[in-house]
């Protein structure tokens, strides 16, 4: 909810400007999945452009690269969507990722009336160069849409998007030595033992929806609600595609806020059900595998909230943004916290160039993971 409310909200009051970013970070994964240690850069480009007083367009492009070290049990990207029904290995490694990104859209304000519709890409392989070597996929489509009425200083708007998921996941051996065995999972702890074996190419397919209704300010309070939906299933590949288990996922979320002329706070709260089944099948004859039952077997429920802040310092020459968030998982006991400082330069007419440092501790389960990162850029 919070980036659909970040994109109207910028829809609505930020002015024609052009931002080009460079950034990297470093740091230590918080779980398994994510390695020991994790690295990477990223560049960025954002713009909105008035084509006239009341029309406008916008548009932003990325591209993330990032090596994350020994990872270990999971194969699989987009590993906390997709979760429990991964693609399982005993050894792990070194995995890399690539990430390409694209968003842009159109928007309107005439008569009080605000809309906006926008298309947006992602596309993204993880992949690791030594056996088992694991290789993903992954298209994200998302189309969304706007209308709302504005008045004065607020805008109320209703929204609502739709989208299609796919994940291949391929994993390969090279290795003279032999392979290891490749696991799917049936839940968090238990593999699929029918279809556990050298079972080495899946897919994962799914749709995506969403709804909400939110109160946007230039100054004053903020507020939404929004429900997301999202349903995906795994297939394997056996000669023909073999479903073997399906997901679906509702997420209710609520955010208040106060947005003033230097400073902002939000706090945001929601819930997020998890819903799966898994598919039985009879004997295999001919490489035909009859469906006998599709059985519900994984329900998991999680209760999340978010609280941001950040606050603009005007100096005599640029500025300084302070920032600072914190996210608090109940279900998994985890907590996320991070600051922002942000120092913006002017350059020469409409020019600025800024430097921006971060830093993030996630507490879990007794332990700790942190990261920093640095990013420079201009805006003009």
């Amino acid at each position: 909810m919070s980036i659909l409310l970040v994109i109207l909200t910028a829809l609505v009051t930020d002015t024609a400007r052009t931002d080009l970013t460079l950034s990297g970070h470093f740091g230590q994964g918080t779980e398994l999945y994510e390695g020991t240690q994790i690295g990477g850069f990223s560049v960025e480009a954002k713009s909105i452009y008035d084509i006239t007083s009341s029309s406008r367009i916008f548009g932003e492009a990325s591209y993330h690269w990032e090596d994350c070290k020994q990872t270990r049990y999971v194969d699989n990207a987009d590993y906390r969507l997709v979760a429990p029904y991964w693609t399982v290995d005993s050894v792990g490694g070194d995995m890399r990722r690539e990430t390409y990104a694209f968003y842009g859209g159109y928007r309107m304000l005439k008569n009080h009336i605000l809309w906006h519709a926008a298309l947006q890409f992602r596309a993204e392989q993880s992949y690791r160069m030594r056996d088992p070597r694991a290789k993903n996929k992954v298209t994200d489509l998302r189309v969304e849409a706007s209308i709302g009425y504005q008045w004065q200083q607020y805008a109320l708007s209703l929204q609502a998007y739709g989208g299609r998921y796919k994940q291949n996941n391929e994993i390969r051996f090279y290795s003279e030595l032999g392979e290891t065995t490749i696991y799917h999972m049936a839940n968090d702890t238990e593999p699929y033992a029918r279809f556990s074996s050298n079972n080495k190419l899946s897919y994962y397919t799914g749709y995506r929806a969403g709804v909400g209704v939110q109160l946007l300010p230039t100054t004053g309070f903020m507020a939404g609600v929004q429900y997301d939906w999202f349903r995906f299933k795994k297939e394997l590949s056996i000669n023909t595609q073999v479903p073997i288990a399906a997901l679906t996922t509702h997420t209710l979320s609520a955010q208040i806020g106060y947005v003033a002329t230097r400073w902002r706070v939000t706090a945001t709260a929601g819930a997020e059900l998890k819903r799966g089944e898994l598919y039985l099948y009879g004997d295999n004859a001919n490489n035909y595998y009859e469906l006998l039952f599709i059985v519900p077997n994984y329900s998991k429920n999680l209760v999340f909230a978010h609280v941001y802040g950040d606050y603009r310092l005007p100096l005599p020459v640029g500025d300084m943004l302070f920032a600072a968030k914190v996210n608090y998982d109940m279900f998994l006991q985890r907590v996320e916290e991070g600051v922002q400082v942000q120092y913006t330069f002017p350059l020469k007419k409409r020019y600025s160039w800024l430097v921006r440092a971060q830093a993030r501790l996630t507490q879990f389960d007794n332990a700790h993971a942190w990261q920093v990162g640095l990013s420079t850029g201009l805006t003009f």
